[in-house]
């Protein structure tokens, strides 16, 4: 098994975190169908990102084949998860794997969410919590359940909200795209990332 910044294990799922290599690195120790899924990229850091997640699956379930769903959703075969979400931001990865619905989104503290803000925070959620890394969770919440909605044309702005927050417990509570409340859980790892994820 390879480095992973954190590992979190519930209720028969996973979450795994873990840096992004160096292409050669992944290249090199990719399996045939790993390499057969970035045939098309042309840009070294999709390469990278894909054959990260597909390094952490092969870790943890090495027999697993990934398929999509009508919806484009990814699902798992020859494994003991049955889905999967996948996260990436410029240095990391976050891949949840369970036999529920999961999602993930990873995204660093100090990225700048100033421009896209307003298309996908109301001012309700802004006023919530005064943390550096507040809108940062909040776009990663809504990421995370647009992943378990797997549906189309979904606003992140009108069709799901944060409602708030619980910083002791490590909780967002927020609204589905389906109406629902839901729970997320968050983590803030190596001070540089937030990773929020449903398991």
């Amino acid at each position: 098994m390879h480095n992973n910044l954190n590992t979190i294990c519930g209720n028969g799922a996973l979450l795994i975190v873990a840096p992004i290599p160096p292409l050669e690195e992944l290249e090199r120790e990719a399996d045939k169908r790993d390499l057969q899924s970035v045939e098309a990229f042309t840009s070294p850091s999709r390469r990278a990102e894909r054959l990260a997640w597909r390094r952490v699956l092969r870790d943890v379930a090495p027999a697993a084949e990934v398929k999509y769903a009508p919806s484009g959703a990814p699902r798992l075969k020859n494994s003991p998860y049955t889905y999967i979400s996948v996260s990436h931001c410029c240095d990391v990865v976050a891949v949840a794997l369970s036999n529920a619905r999961c999602g993930v989104d990873v995204e660093r503290v100090d990225r700048d969410f100033a421009r896209v803000a307003e298309r996908y925070m109301t001012a309700a959620e802004r006023a919530i919590c005064a943390a550096e890394w507040w809108a940062a969770a909040v776009w990663c919440a809504k990421e995370c359940l647009y992943k378990m909605a797997e549906r189309e044309g979904v606003n992140f702005r009108e069709d799901m909200a944060v409602l708030g927050v619980d910083t002791a417990e490590r909780k967002l509570l927020c609204r589905g795209v389906d109406g629902a409340e839901i729970a997320l859980d968050y983590r803030i790892i190596d001070q540089q990332h937030i990773v929020v994820y449903k398991l």
